[in-house]
């Protein structure tokens, strides 16, 4: 099962948690992170860095490669990355915090140490990205309320975590 999930969704703490769950964070692959590799991954984002040359098709083969592996993926929502699921019949469900909760996905953001340049640009793209995502070919739409966690919401949901 593949998750598109939107920024605080809670993504890494349930990837860390199950070992049948990966979350598969972008920016390793979207970024050359040589020079900075000891930022913690929360801090980097934001930043200016220099852009892999391979991606995304690194992500995208890593992807691939990880639902051999695991029973739950958890991937960037980006709208270039349901175009690649769609166009090659992939399925996939999507995971968004609560329209009306944006106060929420910023406090997330502060305290996981996102930077303002980034919680500016999720601001931007919070209600057009959940507007695409509506209109995609999506299995599930896990919405994320202010007082729940992707965990919750997927074990209220009988999603098998181990």
């Amino acid at each position: 099962m593949i998750i598109a999930g939107f920024a605080t969704c809670g993504k890494s703490v349930l990837g860390k948690k199950y070992s049948n769950v990966l979350d598969l964070e972008s920016s390793n692959y979207k970024h050359n992170n040589a020079e900075i590799e000891n930022v913690p991954v929360e801090m980097r984002k934001g930043t200016k860095r220099e852009i892999n040359k391979d991606w995304p098709d690194n992500y995208y083969k890593a992807i691939n490669e990880a639902v051999k592996k695991y029973d739950v993926i958890l991937v960037q929502l980006k709208p270039e990355h349901l175009d690649y699921f769609d166009k090659n019949n992939i399925k996939y469900s999507i995971a968004y915090p609560n329209i009306n909760n944006w106060e929420e996905v910023k406090k997330r953001c502060i305290n996981r140490g996102n930077n303002e340049n980034f919680i500016n640009r999720l601001k931007d793209v919070f209600i057009p990205y959940y507007e695409d995502a509506l209109q995609r070919n999506y299995e599930n739409l896990y919405i994320i309320n202010e007082n729940e966690t992707l965990e919750s919401v997927l074990i209220e949901n009988n999603v098998k975590l181990k």
